[in-house]
């Protein structure tokens, strides 16, 4: 290798060393600097999105029914799935409940999809009212404002 570049003239190597150095700032453009900018970028459009989600969930709250609007009743008639099922369907949720499994006695797991979350809270507000409470919810923000996906664990109280 080195007798090559010793054959080779001043011309020669400032060319090969010029289009080395080219080579080395593309290849530092393509693997360093574009994908950081990309993910800078990507990070900028995710905490917007995350802003417009606080904003929509903050104006939602005022929706939301007040405290103590809901006559709070201890006794569940017959099992916990057969009240959950009759809130489902006074809540008019019956559409969009995609599962419900009973976990023993006084557990209950419910998903929905594409609910309205004034319903949804609704819902929950009622089945609070009656002596259950949640045990873990997840909800994420369906593809329309207003709209989301809910995955919801409810245990006696």
């Amino acid at each position: 290798m080195s007798e090559l570049w010793a054959r080779y003239s001043a011309r020669e190597k400032l060319i090969v060393g010029l289009a080395l150095l080219v080579l080395i700032v593309i290849l530092l453009h393509s693997q360093v600097i574009e994908p950081y900018q990309e993910r800078v970028v990507e990070l900028r459009n995710e905490i917007e999105q995350q802003r417009d989600d606080l904003e929509w969930m903050k104006s939602a709250i005022a929706t939301m029914p007040a405290a103590g609007t809901m006559p709070v009743s201890d006794d569940i008639d017959g099992t916990l799935a057969s009240f959950i099922d009759q809130a489902v369907r006074s809540q008019g949720l019956s559409g969009q409940l995609s599962q419900m499994s009973p976990v023993g006695a006084d557990e209950i797991r419910m998903r929905y999809a594409d609910v309205d979350f004034n319903r949804l809270v609704g819902f929950i507000a009622r089945v609070n009212a009656s002596g259950l409470k949640i045990k873990d919810i997840r909800v994420s923000a369906g593809d329309n404002a207003g709209i989301v996906d809910c995955s919801l664990v409810l245990v006696r109280g």
